[in-house]
């Protein structure tokens, strides 16, 4: 089963590339620890005595630095979903993939060995599973010492992911906060069953059964099982880019009466109309302050008025009708004269980067993209 799911994993993982490379490219990074993920799984199916040698030579040792890799990857999702304006990868970033390298390096003696070599690698492991705990195709590491060090590292990832998600929880909304929950509790299953099984693989031996009764065998299948029903059936967004708006809902606090209520929607209300007739979002530097001025309403109340009211704090009610300004303009073709980066400043954006993330966050497009789809 778990050849059929790993072959699953790689086609959604085609998918996922072909329908976010422009809209959503923090999305590869998912891809890229599926499709990993899916070599790993094919490399101890193949594993199994039934398998053909050729298969098994043809992965086995050879792809053990990527192994190192699903850490870093989710280390950048993270990153660029919860802090997008740190997304860009940096020369920094690189450190990131010195166990990578090492790796490389360990096996690299082993890459330019003959292919009757390696055939006769497989042909052992295929003969004894318990081959493996003698067979060393590292230069300067054990074989446990690889093995241990994959779900160690994935834990730290793990570990740093959770803080990171933790630290951002209350400016993520509540579908990408699940979705990311998901990704963590789902990798963290299959990485403590791969240490489990790491930490008993040389205090016990084998049986002569098939790979497939194997603990690191049916560990695998946990991940390959879930995440393409749960990318095809509960998140479809992120398999084809939907870019859903989720918009943030607000529980009203009990100490805010019906009346006050009532009241703070009349202030709402007055609030869209001065937006709308004035346009002082317009400004760079339209802040609260200047509705409350404007309104003669204290700005606690015009707060309240925006996110028990709006749905939507001042910030993101300010940007909204920045960016609705915007696409009214990009419809208009003004493109034709000025620039969109122009377009962004017209309609009270402070900087392009700012323009830019808040576009896309409303609409799911970047301005280019969207004046494109027009």
């Amino acid at each position: 089963m778990l050849y059929y799911f790993a072959l699953l994993s790689l086609l959604i993982s085609f998918l996922l590339t072909i329908y976010n490379w422009k809209l959503e490219k923090n999305t590869l990074f998912i891809a890229g620890i599926m499709v990993i993920l899916s070599a790993h799984g094919l490399t101890h199916y193949f594993s199994d005595p039934t398998q053909s040698d050729f298969s098994l030579a043809l992965l086995f040792g050879t792809l053990t630095p990527f192994w190192l890799v699903p850490g870093p990857l989710l280390h950048f999702y993270f990153r660029s979903i919860l802090t997008p304006e740190k997304a860009k990868i940096t020369s920094w970033d690189l450190l990131h993939f010195i166990p990578f390298f090492i790796q490389l390096a360990n096996i690299a003696p082993y890459l330019v060995t003959s292919w009757d070599y390696k055939l006769q690698i497989a042909h052992s492991i295929h003969q004894n599973l318990n081959n493996l705990n003698i067979i060393n195709v590292n230069s300067f590491s054990t074989f446990k010492t690889s093995f241990l060090s994959r779900p160690i590292l994935m834990l730290g990832y793990l570990l740093w992911c959770t803080l990171f998600l933790l630290q951002q929880i209350t400016q993520t909304n509540l579908r990408t906060r699940n979705w990311l929950i998901f990704v963590l509790f789902s990798l963290f299953i299959i990485t403590s069953a791969y240490l489990v099984v790491a930490l008993n693989l040389f205090s016990t031996s084998f049986s002569d059964v098939s790979i497939n009764e194997n603990p690191i065998y049916f560990s695998s299948g946990i991940v390959y099982i879930i995440f393409p029903i749960a990318l095809i059936f509960i998140y479809p967004e992120v398999l084809y880019g939907i870019k859903k708006v989720y918009k943030q809902s607000f529980d009203v606090p009990k100490e805010i009466s019906k009346e006050e209520l009532t009241e703070l929607k009349d202030l709402a209300n007055r609030i869209q109309n001065y937006l709308h007739k004035e346009k002082p979002y317009l400004n760079p530097s339209f802040e609260i302050a200047d509705v409350t001025r404007a309104l003669n309403v204290p700005q606690k109340q015009i707060s309240l008025a925006c996110k028990y009211a709006n749905g939507k704090k001042f910030t993101e009610l300010r940007s909204s009708h920045r960016i609705n300004h915007a696409k009214a303009l990009l419809h208009k073709g003004l493109t034709d004269n000025i620039t969109i980066d122009a377009i962004g400043t017209i309609s009270g954006f402070k900087s392009r980067s700012t323009f830019y993330e808040a576009f896309k966050a409303e609409t799911g497009m970047t301005p280019s993209q969207y004046l494109e789809s027009l």
